[in-house]
């Protein structure tokens, strides 16, 4: 059997990982911002082996979902790193309200560039 990378998640993102509820850090930075409502797409990041583009969707002036328009999956490494990576990072971009999240140790292209996406995403949503 072929060896999967193995993807260390940092800090907070832990107790995520290993299915836990989301962390009190995470919590404690939830706040509405009165973003405007709507669907508001980020910029198109280089994550070097691939491009990022994520979607921002607000409703009642806060981030209630991201959706990912654009990730590298082109081969077997990059559609497993992305699968478990891009969860992670919605769920805690959500929890946060806010695009700035511990990036993916073994994603960390693919962090960066979702950060950048969605840190444009929520700018055009008036943050």
């Amino acid at each position: 059997m072929k060896d999967r990378p193995r993807i260390k998640i940092a800090g907070a993102a832990l107790a995520v990982a290993l299915g836990f509820a989301a962390t009190a850090n995470a919590q404690a930075r939830t706040a509405s911002y009165g973003l405007a409502d709507g669907k508001f797409a980020g910029r198109r990041e280089y994550a070097y082996y691939g491009f990022v583009r994520v979607q921002a969707l607000i409703s009642g002036g806060r981030l209630s979902d991201v959706r990912v328009l654009e990730y590298p999956h082109d081969n077997g490494t990059s559609r497993y790193i992305n699968g478990v990576a891009l969860p992670y990072l919605i769920q805690e971009a959500v929890s946060a309200q806010d695009f700035k999240v511990d990036l993916i140790s073994g994603a960390t292209f693919t962090s960066a560039a979702f950060v950048k996406s969605l840190g444009d995403a929520l700018r055009r949503a008036g943050k």
